[in-house]
């Protein structure tokens, strides 16, 4: 793989991309990208096909993305703090049934409330447009929204009614951050932070906040990523240096008309095209840490 991409951030349409599998994997070869990362949204569904269609040509390491409670920061601020986990076993399971219950009961009563503004979308709708009908979200609200008529685009439903402080807005229940990283490391998986911008913090509070993330056992930061410019990169490969944290990479990559345009291993605007084959092999030699550890704990 000396010489291509690398892309541990990619999205298809078994979580909130637009892509199939198949069209990844596609645009991922014609980027030279020789390492592939599909982290979905709270499943793990599309590995084995992606592996399937990798074939020779693309290394498949398994990753999934979490969303974490930060209530304890959002009084004043929308802070976000996502983590990514790779070569997790199954038994993340356990926690994703735990998100996947509150899902569902949060799209309930996010119907509820959108029936009180006189907006009758019943689950039957929401199921009618969800792209997997197994397990339906926000998005899928989103969709209904926009294809019933009641607003003009998904990015519209989420500003009105389902983002944070919108009208319908339902706050679900999740893991704090540093739960979920001992969770990730008890499955064998490897915990990043990912897209750290979106903690939005001052650099002294990303410090503070990042060194406590360290302490219940963060192994790296998501410095390569699309929306990550170079003094905010040359920052977090200071913490990463400072903490003993792997630097990683992820465009972030969703396909469809989102802007910014990002394209799989190149990112913004070619901002992405890292090679450094030394970031796999020191998140496998974690990989095998965690579970020599996991083995003596029995």
């Amino acid at each position: 793989m000396k010489g291509k991409f690398i892309d541990l951030h990619v999205h298809t349409n078994f979580s909130d991309g637009f892509d199939s599998i198949a069209t990844v994997i596609k645009k991922a070869k014609q980027n030279n990208v020789g390492v592939l990362s599909l982290t979905e949204h709270y499943n793990i569904s599309s590995y084995k096909i992606a592996c399937e269609l990798a074939g020779d040509d693309i290394e498949i390491i398994p990753g999934i993305e979490l969303g974490t409670d930060m209530s304890k920061y959002n009084e004043n601020k929308k802070h976000v703090c996502h983590i990514v986990a790779y070569f997790v076993s199954y038994d993340i399971c356990k926690v994703l049934d735990m998100y996947e219950i509150e899902r569902y009961e949060c799209v309930v009563k996010t119907l509820e409330l959108l029936r009180k503004q006189n907006i009758n979308i019943t689950m039957s709708d929401v199921l009618e447009h969800a792209r997997d009908k197994k397990s339906v979200g926000r998005f899928d609200i989103a969709r209904a929204l926009k294809k019933l008529g009641y607003t003009k685009s998904t990015a519209e439903a989420y500003g009105r009614y389902l983002e944070h402080g919108g009208q319908s807005y339902v706050k679900r229940k999740k893991l704090k951050p540093f739960e979920l990283i001992q969770k990730i490391i008890e499955c064998g998986g490897v915990p990043v932070l990912a897209h750290p911008k979106s903690l939005r913090f001052s650099e002294e509070q990303e410090d503070e906040f990042i060194s406590k993330l360290v302490e219940s056992g963060l192994c790296g930061i998501e410095v390569y990523n699309s929306n990550i410019g170079e003094d905010k990169r040359l920052w977090y490969l200071s913490l990463c240096d400072k903490y003993n944290l792997i630097p990683t990479v992820g465009s972030d990559y969703h396909g469809g008309k989102r802007k910014p345009v990002l394209e799989i291993g190149k990112g913004k605007d070619n901002n992405l095209n890292v090679t450094d084959m030394s970031i796999i092999e020191r998140l496998k030699k974690k990989k095998e840490e965690i579970d020599a550890l996991n083995n003596q704990k029995g």
